[in-house]
Order: C-alpha cells, then sequence, then structure tokens
C-alpha cells in the first residue's frame, strides 16, 4: 500500500515544477529540504566527510542540469536520491574503494601486495589500448573516452555530446566490444 504524500511532500513537488518553469528561486526551497537528506546518505554510502560534502554538491548541480528530465508532480525525494546514489557509485568506483569484510572469526582479510612491475614492462600495454580507442569509430571513441578515461556518467557523456542516453549506452556497448576484441588478439600474442 501506497504512503499517500504530505503536505510537505506536495509543497516539495510544487517547488520543483516552479524551477523547472523558470523560477530560479524555488531552487533554494528544494535545495533546502533534501540537502540535508543527501549528505546524511552520502556519509552512510561513502564513509567520508569531505567526499560526501562534494557527492552532495554534485548531485545538486546534476539536478540543476537535468531539471528539463524531470516528470512533473513526480515526488522529487526518490529522484534526487537516485542521483545521489548513482555519484557515490561512480566515486566509490574510481576511488576503487571496496568495503572490507570482517571474515566470521573477527579478522580482517589481508590484501595481496601486488608485485613490483617495472614501467617499461607495461608500456607496451598502455600503447596497445590507446591504440585500439583511436582505431574506434569516432562516435564510440568519443563515449568510450569520455565515460572510462574521464569517468562521467553515461548521462552526462549523452548530454555533452547532444544525444540521447540510450544512445550513449549503445556506443559505449559496441566500443567496449570492439575493444575487448582488439585486445584479446593483442594479449594472447603476448602470453
Amino acid at each position: 500500500m501506497a504512503v499517500p504524500p504530505t503536505r510537505d511532500d506536495q509543497a516539495l513537488t510544487d517547488a520543483m515544477g516552479r524551477y523547472v518553469d523558470g523560477d530560479a528561486g524555488s531552487f533554494r526551497v528544494v535545495y533546502d529540504a533534501l540537502a540535508p537528506v543527501v549528505l546524511r546518505c552520502q556519509m552512510r554510502w561513502v564513509g567520508d566527510a569531505a567526499l560526501a560534502s562534494d557527492l552532495t554538491q554534485e548531485t545538486f548541480l546534476r539536478v540543476h542540469r537535468a531539471r528539463h528530465r524531470y516528470r512533473a508532480g513526480a515526488p522529487v525525494g526518490p529522484w534526487v536520491i537516485t542521483i545521489a546514489r548513482r555519484l557515490s557509485i561512480d566515486a566509490l568506483r574510481r576511488k576503487g574503494a571496496a568495503r572490507v569484510r570482517i571474515t566470521g572469526d573477527g579478522t580482517v582479510p589481508e590484501v595481496p601486495v601486488m608485485p613490483e612491475v617495472e614501467e617499461e614492462s607495461t608500456a607496451w600495454i598502455v600503447d596497445a589500448v590507446r591504440e585500439a580507442i583511436e582505431a574506434l569509430p569516432d562516435g564510440q571513441r568519443e563515449v568510450v573516452a569520455m565515460h572510462k578515461l574521464e569517468g562521467l556518467p553515461l548521462a552526462e557523456v549523452a548530454e555533452r555530446l547532444g544525444i540521447r542516453e540510450g544512445a550513449a549506452r549503445v556506443r559505449a556497448h559496441r566500443g567496449y566490444n570492439r575493444l575487448r576484441t582488439a585486445l584479446a588478439g593483442i594479449f594472447s600474442r603476448e602470453a
């Protein structure tokens, strides 16, 4: 059974509607109501106060950029929290942060140490990847570079390229498949 919206929920929905329609002052209502919630969520998700604060600001920057995609009358809170959650996931991926799980006996598992590798011995890998990316068709190369090399979410890549997000996803998928095929051939010869 769905919970009926409260008066505050309706006020927030109305404020977002006014903001989408061009009333810049209504953004303050949305921000004041949701920024503390987003900050608490980010703290729980990333566990770092500075990063959580940055992600909260980035969330509302994304809300601003995506305001034209807001569906009039839809609940604002879940939409904003979804944006925030995706940002936290992207940040954790970029950071390479994997949460450490404690074993059943209460110990923290050891992280395997990677052996030192000479920079010259891996230079060919970097060159091979760079060449494979350069060999992609223009549309795929742009999407792959922005998504993987710059770390942008596909929604932002699509916005920057002036295409639909679905088209960006298709280009990325096709580009990654081409890279996988090209690099598999290179790496199998080296092994």
